[in-house]
Formats: structure tokens, C-alpha cells, sequence
């Protein structure tokens, strides 16, 4: 180093260390650049802005349940080989979604009473109108889950229609 740029570092360390300085100037950035910043600041939690929707972080969680519910349906369909409806296919499909939810929500963090709320909204949605997929993409949905069980879901629901109970209920 030359004597210059020794000079020239000394000097910004002691404009730096100047007690009445808030921020110095910073010639190789171009800006000023804070020297002290309160630990509050640093610490504080996001301000919620009171703009945000809340419809949008609605749909992702109940997406999210809708998608666990699938992934139980999947698996229960694959692995142990109940295809018809019944309390015991619907135990086995509730108790995969919760696990499936625990840890998908865990791993991405979306465990608030909210989202858990907006979760089981979209496990409900899906268990009324989840049969719907297979009428609208049938090849797609048979090769995903078994060609007998799109096949159970299309004799025993209508197209464009809701399922509550043991009620269908078609528009």
C-alpha cells in the first residue's frame, strides 16, 4: 500500500469513529452509510400492512389442504387397495391428510391458526367436489391414481357436481 491510500483509509476510520456522526459518507459507494442502528430497529417484528389481502395467504393454505387431501386419496387408492366410499375409506383418507398437512406444513412453515383454518376449508372443498378432476381430465386421473378407481368415481357421481354426505347434488 502507498502511503496515500493509508492516509486515505485513516481518515475514513476516523470519520467513521466521530462520536457526532449518525452515518458517514462512503466515496466508493456513493452513498451515506448508517453508523449505528438501533437494536430495535433490527429486532423489530414486520409492521402487518393493513393493505394486504388476506383472500390471497386464504387460498394458498386451503390449496395446500386440497392438495394433502389428494396425496391421502392417492395413497389410501395405491397402497391399500379400498376403492369404494365408506367410513373406512374416509378414516383412512382424513388421517393420511392430517399426517400429509404436518408435514408439508411444517417443512414450508404454514402452521398458523389461519392457515390451518383456510387448510381444512380446502380438505373440505375437496372431499365435495374432488371428483369433479376426474370427470374433467379422466385419462390423467386414472393414470395418477388406478383405472379402476376413476372409473368407481365416474359411475357413481355426475359431472358438474357437489358431494355432501351421501347426497349428490348436480348444477
Amino acid at each position: 500500500m502507498t502511503k496515500q491510500d493509508i492516509n486515505d483509509f485513516n481518515r475514513r476510520v476516523k470519520q467513521i469513529k466521530n462520536p457526532r456522526n449518525n452515518s458517514y459518507f462512503d466515496p466508493d459507494l456513493g452513498m451515506h452509510i448508517p453508523k449505528r442502528v438501533p437494536r430495535d430497529k433490527i429486532k423489530s417484528k414486520k409492521k402487518a400492512n393493513p393493505d394486504e389481502a388476506l383472500l390471497g395467504p386464504f387460498f394458498v393454505s386451503a390449496i395446500i389442504g386440497a392438495f394433502c387431501l389428494a396425496v391421502a386419496q392417492l395413497l389410501r387408492v395405491r397402497y391399500s387397495d379400498v376403492i369404494e366410499a365408506s367410513r373406512t375409506s374416509m378414516v383412512i383418507d382424513l388421517a393420511l391428510t392430517v399426517w400429509v398437512l404436518m408435514i408439508l406444513t411444517a417443512l414450508i412453515q404454514r402452521n398458523s391458526w389461519g392457515a390451518r383454518f383456510s387448510q381444512v376449508v380446502g380438505v373440505v372443498a375437496m372431499m365435495a367436489a374432488g371428483h369433479n378432476l376426474f370427470w374433467r381430465w379422466p385419462d390423467q386421473m386414472a393414470v395418477i391414481y388406478t383405472p379402476a378407481y376413476a372409473s368407481y368415481v365416474e359411475a357413481t357421481t355426475e359431472p358438474p357436481s357437489v358431494v355432501i354426505g351421501a347426497t349428490i347434488y348436480g348444477f
